[in-house]
């Protein structure tokens, strides 16, 4: 009797030590599998492909289908007689037009979106502008934004130090944007070089993870991308975009948890049967 029972916890450990190295491979597999369930989520005219610049000087459209433009701030006109009218200072143009002196080698379809470097000139998007644009901010999740961006001009010297905020927002209960992240791009030659054939480099804004008692919870996503420029340092420069991607992605250790929690049980259950 002695040896059977004493058999017995033998075959339980045995089996414990098993199925130690089996719970700890499915914990890091589902923490691994987390990473690899990022959920894209649609952002309306992501390759600003509409409205089509066919037909406009110099195959520029100052409008974008599913993008709005800030209202013209005060100190623009400080700028003096000649620039370009506020409307101007965003849209999109052709990449493979017959004027494009270099187009860039990976843009999205055949345009691209640009915004001058100029105080305050602003593009954003969110439900309030573009109702198919429904992505909200959900609890355990994080969120990633990517664009190619590339700053160049023909016709200015660019200034070092010219920055370009990304952002992701929420609107508040007054509809005033609440930044939830956000990364300031800062033009230098070296962070974009001159190059016969140049290539949107990509940037990325990233989330803290949402949790329950965040004021963002459930609210729509919104994206916004702003010359965060000084007045004396504006030179009319382009900043090109194009292929904005955002994506969702799922807490790692709350999957992880899970697993333990599933291989707890397994475990308990192993040792009630033996």
């Amino acid at each position: 009797m002695m040896s059977q029972l004493n058999c017995n916890r033998a075959g339980t450990k045995l089996r414990t030590k098993r199925l130690i190295p089996a719970l700890l491979g499915l914990a890091g597999f589902l923490t691994l599998g987390s990473t690899l369930q990022a959920q894209p989520l649609f952002v309306p005219n992501h390759s600003f492909e509409t409205p089509s610049t066919w037909g406009f000087p110099y195959d520029t459209n100052p409008f974008i289908t599913e993008w709005q433009q800030i209202a013209q701030p005060p100190e623009y006109a400080f700028l003096g007689p000649g620039v370009p009218p506020w409307y101007g200072t965003s849209g999109v143009f052709s990449n493979t037009s017959p004027i494009s002196v270099a187009p860039y080698v990976n843009v999205s379809g055949n345009q691209a979106g640009y915004i001058l470097m100029a105080p305050k000139v602003t593009l954003f998007q969110d439900y309030s502008v573009s109702p198919t644009f429904t992505s909200t901010y959900e609890i355990g999740k994080s969120y990633n934004l990517t664009l190619g961006l590339f700053a160049r001009s023909s016709l200015a010297t660019i200034v070092p130090g010219s920055t370009l905020e990304l952002s992701l927002y929420y609107l508040d209960g007054s509809n005033s944007k609440v930044k939830v992240g956000s990364t300031v791009v800062s033009y230098s030659t070296a962070a974009f070089p001159s190059s016969p054939t140049p290539s949107l480099i990509d940037y990325q804004v990233n989330t803290l993870t949402v949790n329950a008692g965040d004021a963002w919870v459930g609210k729509n996503i919104g994206i916004q991308l702003e010359s965060t420029i000084p007045l004396e340092m504006t030179s009319f420069g382009n900043w090109d975009f194009d292929n904005v991607r955002l994506t969702a992605v799922p807490e790692p250790t709350t999957i992880a948890l899970l697993g333990i929690g599933l291989g707890s049980l397994i475990l308990a259950r192993s040792r009630r049967q033996s």
